[in-house]
């Protein structure tokens, strides 16, 4: 079996790498970093209108395309986090908590240099896993049931309230807030209307995208208004702007345990269906702060929290893979337009695809790994003009983004009350930041809450039914044990420190 996915491989870097082949994959990725770039324009959206112009042609071009669509739209998302603190993309949320002080201190460059090789090296990783495991992929998604989804999700969410320092309550609060709001909508179980107060505008629940925008770009566009600040990066001329790529690159090598860690949270992560690279982007940021022995740095400026981050956002791309190609399970928006791609090109997922065509879900892994270093490059050549970006005026740039704020959630659903919604999630955002309240556990409970949700009333039901034994299942005590421990490290250091300080 290792010799047949070995030639297999080798079959589908051949393909790849080949001319004109190449020209699909280069062409998605350039075409998903402009795209992913515009906020609330997401990558998901590009592959969703690319499925029809792409319905005649074989399947080898189809995968070739989409391989690269998937990796263009990932590493520009961190861009806008760390220029704009606006996350183009739900995992760069958490790269926005270390990469934009950086970029406000003038460390643009570095911030970005740092994201982009994280990046690369990352879905490097990432990919290396996934060929190493193609031979054991049914084992390793059968591990997992809704028991031990729902922990996961519980794990992730205790680990974004532990890493907001010294909020853990205003932090828990907002996490609750968050879970609300993802109830309004239509009950999963029943199909009920909840909270929707007779507004037809909330059946289908909260956007995601207009309040992204909203506690984000709009928040942080206001705040620097009323602030006073010339420009983004406290900079009036590019010259001012210190740090380079150079000392990003020197950043992952000198916390190259720290990205191999991050690495291997992301792959394994991504392996899990349903939970996404939101969960392991936390999950690496809250394992950086938690084994860092100057905790108090994050969420200052630390480049460490850059690092991590990206390196398991890019790293579970290629873990991802493993069931949407095995078992047709997406785990992602992303990855459930690239499976209904696949099928419409006769290439369903399962046994058919992991054996007969082997090689053409190596194109693909491939194609994404050429994809995800395209970006990278390209980040590292543009580095110089991005960082620029921040030393525009603030009058410039204000009413740009608001624009682009309010284009991006009309753009999402074609709906004018989610532009309404962004500007109102703004004020909100603008409130919570100046009085102390973090955003990041809000909409990450959002985005958690629905796969919370699902995955609690199918293991409550099977409980009842009598159709699992908990005790019978090692890995849900293995996260509630990572559980508790996240729940009580905090106390113990806050502790230690007090004694310290006596």
């Amino acid at each position: 079996m290792l010799e047949f996915t070995l030639q297999a491989a080798w079959e589908g870097l051949g393909l790849v790498f080949s001319w004109p082949n190449i020209l699909y994959p280069l062409a998605g990725t350039l075409l998903a970093m402009t795209v992913a770039f515009l906020p609330g324009v997401s990558g998901v959206t590009l592959m969703a209108l690319a499925i029809p112009f792409t319905l005649t042609w074989e399947p080898l071009p189809v995968v070739l395309t989409f391989g690269g669509l998937v990796g263009g739209a990932t590493f520009m998302g961190s861009i806008t986090a760390i220029l704009f603190n606006v996350p183009g993309t739900g995992p760069s949320a958490a790269t926005l908590l270390d990469g934009y002080p950086l970029a406000e201190q003038g460390h643009a460059r570095t911030a970005i240099g740092c994201a982009a090789f994280s990046s690369a090296l990352g879905s490097t990783f990432g990919i290396l896993v996934l060929i190493a495991l193609v031979p054991l992929m049914t084992r390793a998604i059968l591990a997992f049931g809704p028991p031990e989804l729902l922990l996961l999700l519980v794990w992730g969410l205790s680990t974004i309230v532990v890493i907001t320092r010294g909020e853990v309550v205003r932090a828990s609060i907002a996490t609750g807030l968050g879970l609300l709001l993802a109830l309004v909508g239509h009950d999963p179980l029943t199909g009920e209307l909840r909270f929707t107060f007779g507004s037809l505008f909330l059946w289908d629940g909260i956007g995601l995208v207009p309040m992204m925008l909203g506690l984000f770009s709009v928040a942080e566009m206001v705040d620097l208004s009323v602030s006073g600040r010339a420009t983004i990066s406290k900079m009036r001329g590019a010259g001012a702007l210190t740090g380079s790529v150079v000392d990003g690159a020197r950043a992952v090598f000198a916390n190259f345990g720290l990205f191999v860690r991050s690495a291997l949270i992301g792959t394994i992560v991504g392996i899990v269906p349903g939970v996404g690279g939101t969960v392991a982007s936390f999950l690496a940021y809250g394992h950086a702060v938690q084994t860092a022995k100057d905790p108090e740095r994050f969420g200052r400026g630390d480049i460490r929290g850059v690092l991590a981050p990206e390196a398991a956002h890019d790293a579970k791309d290629g873990g991802a893979l493993v069931p949407v190609l095995a078992f047709g399970i997406p785990g992602s928006d992303a990855t459930a337009v690239l499976m209904a791609a696949l099928l419409l090109h006769g290439l369903a997922p399962g046994r058919e695809l992991m054996t007969d065509k082997l090689p053409l879900v190596f194109v693909l892994i491939w194609s994404l790994f050429l994809s995800n270093w395209v970006t990278s490059l390209v980040g590292v050549m543009l580095v110089g003009p991005l960082a620029r970006l921040t030393t525009l005026r603030v009058r410039v740039v204000a009413p740009l983004v608001f624009t682009l704020a309010a284009v991006g959630a009309f753009a999402d659903q074609q709906r004018i009350g989610d532009v309404v919604l962004a500007f109102g999630f703004g004020a909100a955002g603008y409130y919570m930041k100046k009085h102390g309240w973090p955003r990041i556990p809000l909409v990450v409970a959002l985005l958690l809450g629905a796969g919370l949700e699902r995955n609690l009333h199918i293991t409550s039901r099977l409980y009842e039914l009598g159709r699992i034994d908990l005790t019978a299942r090692p890995i849900v005590f293995g996260l509630v044990a990572l559980i508790a421990l996240n729940l009580v490290v905090p106390h113990v250091r806050a502790r230690r420190a007090r004694e310290v300080r006596a």
